[in-house]
């Protein structure tokens, strides 16, 4: 009996099968970068929160018992706290691979305990994110409201700032 060919077996796959593949991964691929690139942001901003925290209090420990004009700190070389990156040369800002802190930056977020403004924490990334983090210190109010905010001009950026629970429009340090 003669085979005509449709009993052959098949070695390897058809050229629909490989770009099917190949279509289903990018799919994946363009669902889940976004996801992603947002988690990677978040936890930067999670740093720098940690961070604002651990500046905030140095500049309190340094203004408690101070008064009058050399109360407040104008540079962070008088902190006794060590903290990673670029000083300025007024040593008044620190830069990071992400966020420039920037001391008595966020005069509408005065310490408690002190007449001290708050350091802020700006995003240095791009087009893409650009935010500011800062404790909102209310004067007068005993240090309610000390949890951190966050403000934006950039929609990818206020979208960073909601999803940390953050954000309250209009809110700024300045």
């Amino acid at each position: 009996m003669q085979n005509n060919g449709c009993l052959r077996s098949r070695k390897g796959f058809t050229l629909i099968e490989l770009l099917t593949v190949v279509l289903i991964i990018a799919v994946l691929t363009a669902v889940a970068l976004p996801n992603y690139t947002r988690s990677i942001e978040r936890s930067r901003a999670v740093e720098a929160m940690a961070a604002l925290k651990a500046l905030n209090d140095s500049v309190y420990a340094y203004a408690a018992g101070r008064t009058g004009g050399n109360a407040c700190p104008t540079s962070f070389s008088k902190l006794s706290i060590s903290f990673p990156g670029t000083l300025s040369a007024d040593k008044s800002t620190i830069t990071t691979k992400d966020f420039v802190y920037t001391i008595n930056s966020a005069v509408n977020a005065t310490i408690p305990g002190t007449d001290c403004p708050g350091v802020t924490a700006k995003r240095q990334g791009g087009a893409k994110y650009d935010y500011v983090l800062w404790n909102p210190y209310i004067r007068g109010t005993g240090g309610k409201g000390t949890s951190l905010a966050c403000t934006s001009q950039v929609e990818t950026s206020i979208a960073i700032c909601q999803s940390l629970d953050l954000y309250k429009e209009g809110q700024t340090p300045y």
